[in-house]
């Protein structure tokens, strides 16, 4: 608990900004689909982790779960492990990348999005070179060819298992599949620039950070409703809801790229529906918003889960 407190005093936006409810939900429903020898297999490489996110009391669901948020932690805290690290691999997907403009290529950023364009106007925009689509196939093969090594190092399998965990939330979320250049000419990066107003406080606010939260929105939901909002009631509850469940064929794709387009087609479908720069969205694109968004979770996690088997069995 003393290092869950920690994790919240240093990382609150990672927390609660998917969102932090968002990506350990998606990891928790990952965990109850994972094969026994793939959890002890976690159990050791989670041990080996940055400190803060080691298991607990023998927790590696826990654990599990919250190692979801290191990528999102590592944005604004130094990590002592494995900064040299990442600055090795940022350096893969594209030359000088720590010098992109907006400070993107800082804390491999770019690592959590792959912007497809929509609604533009004349030529296609093209989608910058370090994106989710290269970094979670790299992190997906490093993660499979370190477990084929007798000596493997657990700490650096570590690394590539919070990358996995977190990337595969992140393409599930609709818009960090996109941009829309509908407003603005170079594109709303994901929603980021296209500015709404907050429904409960009349607060101008980011699109994207409202898509964020919508996973917590969802919780909360269950919460008013007299459920139990603990998380892995949560998980029980949403994996045994038929209306939340995908086919066999979706949890079987891993074609990471169709992800990405299945993402930008539901932002373009639900998350900029109906709406302009500085709307309040309406009761029902909340609930559109919620519905979709705890199905695109189950759906994640689910999806987390056989990529890890694989590449860990």
């Amino acid at each position: 608990m003393r290092r869950l407190a920690l994790l919240l005093c240093l990382a609150p936006s990672a927390l609660f900004a998917w969102s932090g409810d968002g990506h350990m939900q998606v990891a928790d429903i990952a965990w109850t689909k994972l094969t026994p020898a793939v959890q002890a297999k976690l159990a050791k490489i989670l041990a080996a982790g940055e400190p803060t996110f080691t298991p607990v009391n023998g927790d590696v669901r826990e654990a599990f779960r919250k190692s979801a948020t290191w990528s999102d932690f590592i944005k604004g805290t130094k990590p002592s492990v494995y900064d040299e690290m990442i600055k090795a691999n940022n350096r893969r997907f594209e030359p000088n990348i720590e010098s992109t403009p907006g400070n993107e290529g800082v804390k491999c950023k770019t690592w959590h999005y792959y912007d497809i364009p929509i609604r533009y106007r004349g030529a296609e925009p093209q989608v910058r070179p370090s994106n989710a689509l290269v970094a979670l196939g790299f992190s997906i093969n490093e993660l499979g060819r370190l477990n084929k090594l007798p000596d493997a190092e657990p700490r650096t399998q570590a690394f590539w298992v919070y990358w996995i965990n977190h990337v595969v939330g992140d393409l599930h979320q609709p818009l960090h599949c996109t941009s829309s250049h509908e407003h603005e000419a170079e594109g709303d990066d994901g929603g980021n620039k296209f500015m709404i107003t907050a429904p409960d406080n009349d607060r101008s606010i980011r699109l994207h950070g409202f898509w964020d939260g919508a996973v917590g929105k969802a919780i909360a939901k269950d919460r008013e409703a007299g459920l139990n909002a603990n998380i892995e009631a949560v998980t029980q509850r949403w994996t045994s809801d038929p209306t939340l469940q995908p086919t066999a064929a979706q949890i079987k794709n891993l074609d990471i790229m169709s992800w990405l387009k299945t993402g930008a087609a539901l932002a373009d479908k639900f998350s900029y529906n109906g709406l302009k720069p500085e709307d309040k969205p309406s009761a029902e694109y909340m609930d559109a918003m919620i519905t979709l968004s705890k199905k695109q979770v189950v759906l994640s996690g689910y999806r987390l889960a056989e990529i890890l088997n694989k590449s860990l069995g």
